[in-house]
């Protein structure tokens, strides 16, 4: 974990810099990194020369070692179960390409962007999450893309994150007093969830966000069972989880605070009033990452966090609260039983009734109207990686809280019950700030892998065991239809990963563009065509057409947004982009989009006219 973190710092080193002198390409990428691995690699055969003659065989070492294989032949089998669920979803990973529907929109489009830009900097754009959104997991898709050629590798930043996940859980597991047994529970646990499963094998960032809250959590939890003031590894290794955490994803405020202010509160009691010195530190580090992109936001936006968005809660209090935590836990207990789901909708809304708030009010609900969700999906078949329920898992934490409750002999330990306080404290500040969307389950993944090791530690222990070998055995079972029918990317299906084209893949989430996307470009192939204007709308879904471009492989393609009216659209008048000449312009022209259906465009005074129909795209060229 520690490596994985420094592995993280180091990337994003890599990548500022070389995007500070617009050399993020290929020749710039193997350049650093070979002499980096040279420098590892010359201070390894250095320092083992030195060591050598103290290498004695570690006997303790050994025997742990045996200890731990001699498991029980259930363990084993559930060990196994982890095994194909981590190895299938790492297959989905590789072979299925990036399909998700805000992958289409900027997580891999800005990637391409990047890479034609050689740098981070912000482009004009008609969709400007592609610029403020938190970057780290695309930085690390940039690196693969740059020194694979292709997008191949693209799904693995989330699929690594699975794993990473599942290891860390264990040993958080293990630092809350689990036994092999329990640690093998977390593990089962984290890695059956239905949402990590089908987000696994996408471009999302929510399990990348996951596997540095692991990170920050396994830390913070280190450092206080210290007793004592805490290292400077180990506040570097929290500072760099925290920065890492934050550059993924904006939803890391809510998530890292809690673990923070346990970690302070364990640091006054030894440091006193030196403890801003650790602080400081934490803090340091957390901005130093942040950083570029905090000042590339600012120059645009007037804003670190770029633009503000209306997902943040207009009206706040403790009925609000109440309101925001039933609601996000009803994405979770949809099932495919109609009349389930409207008795568990009618029952919210009369709770609300006694709570003086409107369900549907536009000031707490982002989406127009609650509701909970329904049908096949919800329980994997097919599995949708957008609006996927954790009906289980949540019965079986909330099963194990219960337990904790009137069981005394859990409260023994002060750490089970401040990391259970810390990471329901996630959720709680997650449902007082940000507003009710339909799709709030993806963006709860993090709080049900930080409560894996807390499930693990508590079914470890009941005494009841058979029942908590029923619980993990049902969770390892139920997971394979997420495994294996993934909506986007299913592996048992008439359109199956293995039998479909791959450019035909890009276009799951909305077929229908498939036909007038591969006609557009064809037809400007054959125009020879190269310099592609883009005016996309507010749902460009873009990147399929750098990959159809890509696929074609005739010639190298440069496209930039023309005609952008949102505040990006000051970047048009600067180097390098107010050069750019389109010599032909490409539309979206759909509901979502806003774009109006001409006959014509005007772009640096050169009239463009349609000669290309491929509805809903349109082509236009030089009059």
């Amino acid at each position: 974990m520690s490596t994985s973190i420094i592995w993280g710092v180091v990337i994003t080193i890599i990548s500022e810099v070389l995007s500070q002198f617009h050399l993020l390409n290929f020749l710039g990428l193997v350049t650093v990194w070979s002499s980096l691995n040279i420098l590892l690699l010359i201070y390894q055969y250095l320092s083992s020369i030195k060591t050598a003659k103290y290498i004695r065989p570690n006997i303790e070492t050994y025997v742990e070692v045996k200890k731990y294989l001699k498991i029980s032949s259930f363990s084993k089998i559930l060990l196994s179960g982890i095994f194909c669920i981590i190895f299938t979803v790492g297959l989905i990973a590789i072979i299925a390409p990036p399909n998700n529907w805000d992958s289409m929109d900027y997580h891999m489009t800005r990637v391409v962007h990047w890479i034609q830009n050689n740098s981070f900097e912000h482009y004009p754009t008609s969709y400007t999450p592609q610029l403020y959104q938190n970057p780290w997991s695309e930085f690390v898709i940039l690196h693969f893309q740059i020194l694979s050629g292709t997008d191949y590798c693209a799904n693995l930043v989330q699929w690594f994150s699975m794993l990473g996940c599942t290891i860390g859980v264990s040993l958080i597991a293990q630092q809350l007093s689990a036994d092999l047994r329990g640690q093998i529970f977390a593990a089962v646990i984290s890695a059956t969830i239905p949402m990590g499963i089908l987000q696994a094998s996408s471009t999302q960032n929510d399990y990348v966000l996951s596997f540095w809250l692991v990170c920050l959590a396994y830390y913070v939890l280190h450092s206080i069972q210290e007793r004592a003031r805490t290292s400077w590894t180990n506040l570097c290794l929290i500072g760099s989880s925290v920065g890492l955490a934050i550059l993924t994803k904006g939803t890391a405020y809510f998530y890292v605070l809690p673990f923070l202010i346990w970690l302070g509160i364990s640091e006054i009691k030894y440091l006193r009033f030196k403890v801003w010195q650790s602080g400081l530190v934490v803090g340091s580090l957390a901005l130093c990452l942040n950083f570029p992109h905090y000042l590339r936001n600012y120059n645009l936006f007037g804003s670190p966090l770029g633009e503000p968005g209306t997902y943040k809660n207009e009206i706040f209090g403790i009925n609000v609260l109440f309101s925001n935590i039933l609601r996000n836990l009803a994405l979770h207990i949809g099932t495919p039983i109609g009349l389930w789901n409207g008795i568990a909708n009618k029952l919210i809304q009369i709770i609300h009734i006694f709570l003086g708030v409107d369900v549907n009010d536009p000031r707490i609900t982002f989406s127009k109207t609650f509701f909970v969700p329904g049908g096949w999906s919800t329980l994997g078949f097919p599995g949708n990686e957008n609006s996927a329920g954790n009906l289980l898992h949540l019965c079986i934490i909330l099963f194990c809280i219960v337990i904790y409750i009137v069981t005394k002999k859990y409260k023994k330990s002060d750490y089970i019950f401040s990391y259970l306080l810390s990471v329901v404290s996630t959720f709680l500040l997650f449902c007082y700030l940000v507003k009710w969307q339909a799709w709030n389950s993806r963006l709860h993944l993090p709080f049900f892998v930080l409560l894996a090791p807390f499930v693990g530690v508590i079914l470890s222990q009941i005494k009841k065991q058979k029942m908590a070998l029923f619980l993990v055995s049902i969770l390892l079972i139920s997971s394979f239809p997420w495994v294996f029918f993934n909506k986007y990317r299913p592996i048992i299906d008439s359109h199956n990963i293995f039998q479909t084209n791959r450019i035909e893949q890009y276009f799951s989430n909305r077929p229908y563009l498939q036909e007038p996307y591969v006609g557009a470009v064809n037809f400007l192939q054959s125009k020879g065509c190269s310099n592609i204007g883009l005016s996309l709308g507010n749902d460009p879904w873009e990147y399929p057409y750098w990959e159809i471009w890509q696929d074609t492989k005739k010639q190298t393609v440069k496209m930039q947004h023309i005609n952008v009216t949102n505040i990006s659209a000051q970047l048009s008048n600067q180097s390098p982009y107010k050069d750019f000449i389109p010599c032909a312009i490409m539309t979206m022209e759909t509901k979502r989009s806003k774009q109006e259906k001409s006959q014509e465009m005007i772009v640096k005074d050169t009239t463009y006219i349609r000669v290309g129909d491929f509805p809903p795209v349109g082509v236009f060229l030089p009059k």
